[in-house]
């Protein structure tokens, strides 16, 4: 374990944010779904992508597609007109099958249960939810 790496991770990161194994691993690079970490072993990454949108590693399709969207804008939001962003929108209101489906992007679990909250209870007109002890509902709830 790289433990000049784990004490600056420690030096600044706060205590709560935990690693989840009893030796830390440093990963070092990836391709497709399988990680190496600084010993140069390679590990099934299982939970690449937790709490973010999951994109694999060094896949050619995603860099090219980053790499011609980069050279165009990287973010701006959704408050604005954006081909893609709507062209994707189109395609997934397409595929649901739902008629008059509407598209709602989110980055993270934690954004897309807060939305569906908000529209489930503004839906409602009501403010209660059921929720399950130690369950995760997301980081702002």
């Amino acid at each position: 374990m790289p433990e000049e790496l784990l004490a600056r991770h420690r030096g600044v990161m706060p205590s709560w944010l935990a690693l989840y194994y009893d030796e830390p691993i440093e990963l070092t690079r990836g391709e497709g779904c399988r990680v190496w970490d600084s010993e140069g072993r390679c590990h099934l990454d299982f939970f690449g992508g937790i709490l973010t949108t999951m994109t694999g590693y060094n896949v050619p399709e995603v860099i090219e597609a980053i790499r011609t969207q980069a050279g165009k804008m990287l973010h701006t939001s959704t408050l604005y007109l954006i081909e893609p962003m709507v062209a994707l929108a189109e395609r997934i209101a397409g595929l649901s099958g739902i008629t008059d489906a509407k598209v709602f992007f989110t980055t993270s679990g934690t954004e897309a249960n807060d939305a569906a909250l908000l529209l489930a209870t503004n839906h409602r007109a009501s403010h209660e939810i059921l929720a399950l002890r130690n369950s995760y509902h997301g980081r702002s709830f």
